[in-house]
């Protein structure tokens, strides 16, 4: 049979955040002899290593090229209502975002190009300011009539994006950000490989992995490190993936003399094998909806310390601490340094009953597009 396809929109370029992580853990589970995937964004693709994986798994890449960071809200609309003017093989759009303007905006130019069935996928939170407040009441509106379906990761990314009748009403569905549990998991072997490999035996581990953007609020961490040095000096702190704060924090790194001590190992494709080598995995994002990072940590045995504006849903509390950034850096590393002292465990069972399996939560996706097309 010949699969249904299903256009995958993004309000942001193809790179490695978490919506693309969470989308591409779907892709790899589905049926793809009932269901494909095809990826359009109007700005730019800078993860190739995605689009090949996309390409060999029988999706299409489209790409308008336009710079990120140049009037994207305008460029977004009109790329996306250029794309699906003619005939395009879609009956199902599935709308990524971390912009509410996007999501409102998307859904409107899908549904008067004559797409029967919208899908607007909140995926974070954002910064409660007036900006904000703003361009919620502007899209509440268009949140309202055009899309025919809501999904979020977490009822918090849910009540960031969708207007509140539709969170009264439960006019929306939250799907897990699951992960592969038989890839990310607890494989002591694979801990002592890379912790020798890489330096880090007789070192406390603190990780980090995600883009360096002010969301993520690396700043943060990295006065957190400093404080942990002074009563840890054993501490390393490793920093997975890039990002336009990167320089930032390189700088703010040399200031404080922690060169020795901080390591930036780029984009990475063994992720699973640096949650299992990391001791801690610490996230003092501003913001989030649910990260797939730390999903991926927690899968992997790993304690995490979040930051209380991440979603208090990450799917094993027993290994969670939340911290207010407003507690200071002084008491985040002594949460990090009591988290650390955790005894690893293989967390696989508990995920899996949780639901944060990716098998488990791409049949439930598949299931929701099948019911559409």
């Amino acid at each position: 049979m010949t699969p249904r396809r299903i256009l995958q929109v993004f309000g942001e370029p193809l790179a490695n955040g978490g919506q693309e992580s969470y989308i591409m853990n779907m892709y790899r589970h589905i049926d793809r002899e009932r269901i494909q995937f095809d990826f359009f964004t109007p700005f730019t693709v800078d993860n190739l290593a995605l689009q090949q994986e996309i390409e060999a798994l029988g999706g299409r890449v489209y790409a308008a090229g336009h710079p990120f960071g140049v009037d994207n809200n305008r460029f977004f609309r009109r790329g996306l209502t250029a794309f699906l003017t003619g005939d395009k093989p879609y009956t199902v759009v599935h709308i990524h975002s971390g912009s509410t303007y996007a999501l409102s905006q998307g859904a409107k130019a899908a549904r008067r190009r004559g797409i029967p069935h919208v899908i607007v996928h909140s995926h974070c939170g954002g910064f409660d300011n007036l900006r904000y407040r703003v361009i919620r009441l502007l899209s509440r509106r268009a949140l309202t009539v055009y899309p025919t379906q809501r999904f979020a990761c977490s009822h918090l990314a849910a009540r960031w994006k969708y207007p509140t009748p539709l969170i009264r009403h439960e006019q929306y569905r939250v799907l897990h950000n699951a992960v592969d549990t038989a890839v990310f998991r607890y494989d002591p072997a694979l801990r002592r490989q890379y912790r020798r490999e890489w330096g880090l035996e007789g070192h406390l581990v603190v990780g980090h992995v995600g883009r360096f953007a002010v969301q993520k609020n690396h700043r943060f961490l990295i006065d957190t490190f400093a404080a942990l040095s002074q009563t840890e000096p054993s501490a390393r702190l490793v920093l997975v993936g890039d990002g336009e704060e990167q320089n930032a924090v390189r700088q703010q790194v040399t200031s404080l003399g922690l060169t020795d001590r901080v390591d930036f190992y780029g984009i990475r494709q063994d992720v699973p094998a640096l949650m299992n080598a990391f001791d801690v995995l610490v996230l003092p994002s501003f913001y989030e909806g649910l990260p797939v990072v730390g999903v991926e940590a927690l899968a992997t045995g790993l304690p995490v310390v979040a930051s209380t504006g991440i979603t208090p849903e990450l799917p094993v509390p027993e290994r969670t601490v939340y911290k207010p950034l407003a507690d200071g850096p002084t008491a985040w590393a002594q949460a990090i340094l009591e988290a650390a002292r955790l005894p690893r465990e293989d967390t696989t069972a508990l995920l899996k009953e949780r639901g944060y399996d990716v098998r488990t939560a791409a049949a439930i996706l598949q299931q929701a597009y099948e019911e559409m097309v």
